[in-house]
């Protein structure tokens, strides 16, 4: 475009020492003005990719996304699935300048993220965004930075580290039953979870990387760091900002950018919580932390941080909002029944003797019954809808050529429902659905390939952890008259960016046994 318009500055210049009037060089302006106009408003960074249908309605400039963003009350990943019924397995869109595949079945998930994982490997780069979050390891492009930080990050969450995390994972999962507990009056107050479950899992995660404990910092930083977490999150990878699509519009900047303001917010936050980090060092009380085995890696301090802070960006959203979920489900009429059925389980794992299920919950994953049910939490509830790469190479497939540097959208909640994958009853909740299946790729909600989510091991590990010790704390009712669960695949949430924050509910927790109960959480 700069091209152009230095093109039509030095033709200006030539009809003027022509003594051309000021009139017909208005006119020709005017004309090579609506020119650039017209080629605008319908280019695209590539041509349409041949054999490959296109999402029919495209408008000037901004193509396909007046349908996207949850402009039409819907996620991106459900208008996806109703354009694939009339297009097929795979469909081409345009957002605003940028063209876009978008895969809706298992198979084309596999064709493209697994057959073809080396050509997959990029991000997009979402301008009047990406350029303020800094080092951010699971929506950056990847750059050389980016793979250190990420295969540094893969090693400091490996297994082998994990029993130096035990002791500052189980305190946060005691918090969080000791709260359920004495808020709810042992089920006698109705409690929304969700915000306490964040705040676990937020702790949980500043002891994980910044070895921050309660009482380092206060309510106010929590909030703070919590809320421009909310922020970025909302943003990222979204379509509901037109800027980040449409070149003509970021000619004018903003006078104020709540994304940028949230980033800061984040950075000071993370600084404070360094600070102390760096206190302890000195006072030689240096804690077990993702920071201190980053030391060895040879990070510069922005990647050590850029590092850390894209798993605090991450762990509230998929971990939190699958455990919320999984608690939405059993305490539904379906799912009280299957509460005795998991809890049966459990102590029958362990010979009856319910302090060693409790003590055993992040060591081991012993009982098929919760890893299951925590397994189709995360397929049937879609937590991450979508998921967007771009192409790292060439690939040729089907028949036609994606050329290098295209994105590539994935969708998940279709990919997680593919009945010809699962089997006819892929919409529904089957909680038994993965015992004796091993399968590594049991879902995609943590994605896969090799941009997978690089803590989504001690991820599940947390989830079965969390789950395993709620039901043998709680019995979980719906209470008549309070906000019930939400257990539609998809109308579980009314966010529409990439991460679907449930809708809120409300939930009764029984201790099974006061007495027992107070004795694991003193």
């Amino acid at each position: 475009m700069a091209n152009v318009f230095e093109s039509s500055k030095s033709f200006g210049s030539m009809l003027l020492e022509k003594h051309w009037s000021m009139i017909d060089v208005y006119v020709f302006g005017a004309i090579l003005s609506t020119i650039i106009i017209l080629r605008e408003a319908y280019r695209t960074n590539f041509p349409k990719v041949a054999n490959i249908p296109e999402v029919p309605g495209s408008y000037p400039f901004v193509g396909h996304l007046p349908y996207l963003g949850g402009r039409q009350k819907q996620n991106d990943a459900t208008i996806y699935s109703k354009w694939s019924r009339g297009l097929g397995k795979i469909f081409q869109m345009k957002l605003g300048d940028q063209r876009v595949v978008v895969v809706n079945t298992w198979e084309t998930m596999k064709d493209f993220w697994i057959t073809n994982n080396q050509s997959m490997m990029d991000r997009p780069f979402h301008k009047g965004f990406l350029q303020w979050i800094g080092v951010d390891i699971s929506g950056s492009p990847m750059t050389p930075v980016i793979k250190k930080c990420r295969a540094a990050a893969v090693r400091a969450l490996g297994k082998p580290l994990w029993p130096g995390y035990y002791k500052l994972i189980e305190p946060n999962s005691v918090q969080l039953v000791k709260t359920l507990y004495e808020k709810g009056k042992n089920g006698k107050v109705p409690m929304e979870m969700y915000p306490w479950l964040r705040q676990m899992m937020l702790d949980l995660t500043l002891n994980l990387t910044y070895g921050a404990r309660a009482g380092d910092f206060d309510d106010e930083l929590t909030n703070n760091l919590l809320n421009s977490l909310y922020a970025i999150s909302a943003v990222r990878g979204s379509t509901a900002t037109y800027r980040h699509f449409v070149p003509f519009l970021r000619i004018w900047p903003r006078k104020t950018d709540k994304v940028r303001e949230a980033i800061k917010e984040r950075r000071r936050c993370i600084d404070i919580l360094y600070s102390q980090y760096l206190q302890k060092v000195a006072d030689g009380e240096a804690p077990t932390c993702i920071v201190s085995s980053l030391g060895a890696e040879k990070l510069t301090l922005e990647e050590l941080h850029g590092t850390c802070t894209s798993l605090l960006q991450a762990a509230p959203d998929t971990t939190s909002s699958g455990i919320y979920q999984c608690c939405a489900w059993l305490c539904s009429p379906e799912g009280q029944s299957y509460q005795k059925v998991v809890l049966d389980a459990i102590l029958d794992t362990y010979n009856g003797d319910r302090n060693a299920a409790w003590n055993m919950a992040f060591r081991e994953e012993k009982v098929p019954e919760v890893t299951s049910l925590y397994k189709e939490s995360l397929r049937y509830f879609s937590t991450a809808p979508f998921n967007n790469r771009r192409t790292s190479q060439e690939i040729k497939i089907y028949g036609t050529t994606i050329p290098k540097g295209m994105g590539v959208t994935m969708n998940i909640q279709a990919v997680n429902h593919d009945q010809e994958h699962y089997g006819p009853d892929a919409m529904s909740f089957i909680p038994r659905r993965f015992i004796g299946d091993s399968s590594p790729l049991p879902h995609l909600s943590f994605g896969t390939g090799a941009r997978i989510c690089p803590a989504y091991m001690i991820s599940n590990r947390i989830l079965y952890a969390v789950l395993l010790r709620l039901i043998l704390a709680f019995e979980m009712k719906q209470v008549k008259g309070t906000r019930l669960p939400s257990t539609d695949m998809i109308d579980f949430s009314d966010a529409y960016g990439l991460v679907a924050m449930p809708r809120s509910y409300d939930c009764s927790f029984v201790a099974r046994d006061e007495l027992w109960l107070n004795k694991v959480c003193s």
